[in-house]
């Protein structure tokens, strides 16, 4: 199969742009260089990766699926590289709404203090792999239990859940709300990568409240501070995504949220235990469910 990695690059690009032109421009190519290469490794694995129309480009199944094998190889490729040449490599660690909570800012200092040569980067995704299966990033903060099965992960740190509540709402000034309290209300999630199910309700006998859906970490902020919502979240939202107007009260009889590092199966960054064990020190040293105040925006 005539594959070289240049087709591999122009699939990248041309997936990241949804545009010819854009890819080109990113590549430093001519369009119709793109065109061809694109063309070439659509002939070389026969299938065809993008759909083209006159105003947008958008990958096939198989496109989307070999482009993010393309990602996490080139990545691959760009370490060893990297590691040769003494250069820097950046680690990508991928995230949806909250990252590390209150210990982001001291463990990515901590670490890229530690070890300059290959620095963390932070990537906000939003979707419940974290840009994972996509090879956008190299490992993943998530809080989802079940993942799919090309993903492997494990628990670095637990946080307790917490009401977001609109600064005027009748449970805002309290010290900390049961589930069975926000029962009244309709709650926000996040249609892609929230964890908050009926199910957090039903468990415990208790009647869910109606849902909601949201676009992404942003809009359900907007919904519950314009009054038109509640949220459950973890703590970790109150002090990474602090917003005007949304009141974080601790939820005494919920579970805490499993906070996991994640990475692909077949594609194991060398510095994830390292990485895992710099965040699960964080999280010990840290507050943990039921202590201290989830904090107030």
């Amino acid at each position: 199969m005539e594959l070289e990695l240049r087709h591999l690059r122009v699939l990248i690009a041309v997936d990241d742009e949804r545009s010819f032109t854009a890819a080109a421009d990113r590549l430093g190519m001519s369009q119709a260089a793109v065109s061809r290469s694109l063309a070439a490794l659509e002939r070389a694995v026969g299938a065809t990766l993008m759909h083209r129309t006159t105003r947008r480009v958008e990958p096939t199944e198989p496109g989307t699926m070999l482009a993010g094998v393309a990602r996490r190889v080139t990545a691959e490729l760009d370490r060893a590289v990297a590691s040769v040449r003494g250069d820097r490599a950046v680690i990508r660690i991928g995230y949806a709404w909250a990252a590390l909570g209150a210990h982001t800012t001291a463990v990515l200092r901590e670490w890229n203090h530690g070890h300059p040569a290959s620095p963390i980067r932070l990537v906000r995704i939003n979707s419940r792999d974290a840009g994972l299966l996509d090879g956008h990033v190299d490992l993943a903060v998530v809080r989802h239990p079940v993942l799919p099965p090309e993903l492997e992960s494990e628990v670095v740190g637990r946080e307790r859940r917490v009401a977001a509540l609109p600064i005027d709402h009748p449970l805002a000034d309290r010290e900390s709300v049961a589930l069975a309290d926000l029962t009244p209300w309709e709650v926000a999630v996040d249609r892609r990568s929230g964890t908050t199910t009926t199910e957090l309700w039903e468990s415990r006998g208790i009647a869910a409240p109606p849902l909601t859906w949201s676009g992404d970490v942003e809009e359900w902020l907007d919904l519950i501070a314009a009054g038109d919502a509640i949220g459950v979240t973890s703590e970790a939202t109150a002090h990474h995504l602090p917003r005007p107007g949304v009141v974080f009260v601790p939820i005494g009889d919920a579970p805490p949220l499993e906070v996991r590092l994640a990475w692909h199966r077949n594609h194991r960054h060398p510095a994830s235990g390292r990485i895992a064990r710099a965040v699960r020190a964080a999280y010990a040293a840290g507050t943990t469910p039921g202590e201290g105040d989830a904090g107030r925006a």
